[in-house]
């Protein structure tokens, strides 16, 4: 079997969990940083040798040029069993205030990364009828107020998705899409900081406007901080994406995620507009 994965965003959080994780498991793991620092961390973590770091920063075209000349002349006669698209970046703050930049950044990595990533190794998966996986968010299906940039973005990456999933399927390369909620990584910790950046970059206007509801978004979020699960329940289901014979074409991750996911579809826009007042 072949056992060559390639999965962005492995310095921390669920990426670094899943390097982990099929390491473990007898997989070769090209693992995705963005450091040294960061590479060398996971060399020390991992305790079966399959762990390759590789530098990987989804925007930085050389780099990815670099890796897929790398990974052909090494595994082109085997290819990839699995892409995994993992890296993400998160901001915050009301739309009416945000940096356009901040919006292009967000677009660029959690949108053109996954594109431009599966775009260079489809030749290896198509070698070994491997699978894509994309590592997407709730945020991809609801967006709340003061992370509307970062739903913009996740709503980018279902489309991506959804379209990748029909265009490959008749070439027998399975796409599938897994949906975390809360959970224990870097990048829900950081919440609390993100909201506040958000709330400081506002003119004197803008707090007036939107400080209460920042506040109240702020506390929602120290809320799911604290209902967070380990890492450990989307690397299983980035394992059955990637592993089951017939995969699903979504998984999704927590109970918060599977009732958030039916309110939305059982509810009216208002409805679901007066569910997320109350929640947040």
């Amino acid at each position: 079997m072949n056992k060559n994965l390639l999965i962005s965003g492995c310095s921390t959080g669920i990426g670094r969990a899943c390097a982990l994780h099929f390491a473990r498991n007898g997989y070769h793991v090209f693992a995705g940083v963005r450091k040294d620092s960061d590479a060398e961390s996971l060399k020390t973590a991992d305790r079966s040798g399959n762990i390759e770091p590789v530098m990987l920063d989804v925007t930085n075209q050389a780099q990815l040029n670099a890796l897929k000349a790398d990974l052909n002349s090494r595994i082109g006669d085997v290819g990839l069993a699995g892409l995994v698209n993992n890296a993400a970046i998160v901001r915050g703050g009301p739309l009416e205030y945000v940096d356009p930049q901040d919006v292009h950044d967000l677009f660029n990595v959690n949108v053109m990364g996954p594109l431009l990533l599966t775009q260079a190794f489809l030749p290896l998966l198509r070698v070994a009828k491997g699978r894509v996986v994309m590592i997407s968010s709730v945020s991809g299906k609801v967006a709340i107020p003061m992370t509307g940039a970062y739903a913009i973005s996740k709503f980018g990456l279902e489309a991506f998705n959804d379209t990748l999933r029909q265009e490959l399927a008749p070439h027998g390369i399975h796409v599938s899409l897994v949906v975390p909620g809360p959970i224990k990584t870097p990048l829900l910790l950081s919440s609390d900081d993100t909201i506040q950046q958000a709330l400081n970059s506002l003119n004197e206007e803008g707090r007036d406007r939107y400080g209460d509801l920042i506040r109240k978004v702020r506390v929602f979020f120290q809320t799911a901080q604290r209902n967070a699960v380990q890492p450990q329940v989307v690397v299983d289901a980035v394992e059955r994406a990637l592993e089951s014979r017939k995969p699903k074409t979504r998984y999704l991750v927590t109970k918060e995620t599977k009732l958030t996911y039916f309110l939305h579809w059982a509810l009216s826009d208002r409805a679901w507009d007066f569910v997320i007042s109350k929640t947040v």
